[in-house]
């Protein structure tokens, strides 16, 4: 396709308790060496993460700036094309150079509700090390982004007529979108004041594929007992207003969980 989604950045103060988490859960490896530490130094043994697919950015959090889920991006044949498609489509919308220190992304932009991406080329300077190529296929792999907008359809339009994602046949329903990259999807879903007071829209959770969601949970139960600090967050029940739709179609033919990482980060697990 036209577009994968290659790329998920988190801002965590403890890149540590936060890497052992993914590297440990999910097999996850690192694909690019050094990142900047709380200290604001050049740490060699710090690097992105990969489940082979999608390269996951433990950044340092700054004053200013709140933990959590911060961005994503996608890789596409021609950058060129997405911003001739913006230019004429979406004229409000603004793309600016990444820093030459990113090791994914030449550029940055967003959606019309200001979530932020980070837009790859084959090819371009910032492109390196593990972003190079494709990597590995493994077992626990993520396979979801999911936002929270108040206007779903018009977000769906965008990234349908920008990036070319592809509605995911029989998913969409109650005010919800699903998009796929052809692998991994891209879940857009309803947000109000009424039934998700006490939730920002924006940037919501990602999901992972699993091999066996038991075997997983015992994993995440095992982690907790020998590096407590990187234990997953208790996942207390999410606040739902009185008229929060139900639990989405999709999940009542297959296996699934809601967990958090270390820094609260929100995850779904599907097997």
């Amino acid at each position: 396709m036209f577009t994968s989604i290659r790329h998920i950045a988190v801002l965590t103060e403890n890149w540590d308790r936060e890497a052992k988490f993914y590297q440990t859960i999910f097999g996850m490896k690192k694909i690019t060496n050094g990142m900047t530490d709380e200290k604001g130094e050049y740490n060699k043994d710090r690097g992105h993460l990969s489940d082979g697919v999608i390269g996951l950015a433990l950044l340092q959090r700054q004053p200013g700036s709140r933990s959590g889920l911060d961005h994503f991006g996608f890789a596409v044949e021609n950058v060129q094309t997405v911003r001739d498609r913006i230019k004429e489509s979406y004229p409000e919308i603004y793309i600016h150079e990444s820093p030459g220190h990113v090791p994914f992304a030449g550029l940055r932009g967003h959606d019309p509700d200001g979530n932020q991406y980070d837009l790859s080329q084959k090819g371009m300077a910032n492109v390196r090390e593990g972003y190079v190529e494709f990597g590995w296929e493994q077992p626990r792999w993520i396979n979801h982004v999911c936002i929270r907008s108040g206007r779903p359809a018009h977000i769906a339009e965008f990234y349908q007529k920008v990036f070319d994602l592809q509605p995911v046949e029989g998913m969409s329903g109650d005010n919800s979108y699903y998009l796929t990259d052809g692998k991994v999807n891209l879940a857009i879903r309803p947000w109000d004041m009424i039934q998700y007071r006490g939730h920002m829209a924006g940037l919501d959770h990602f999901g992972f594929k699993v091999d066996d969601l038991a075997q997983t949970k015992k994993d995440l139960d095992a982690l907790a007992a020998s590096s407590p600090a990187s234990a997953p967050e208790k996942n207390r029940h999410r606040p739902r207003g009185r008229n929060a739709p139900e639990k989405p179609r999709r999940l009542q033919a297959v296996q699934a969980k809601s967990c958090a990482d270390p820094d609260g980060v929100l995850l779904d697990l599907t097997d």
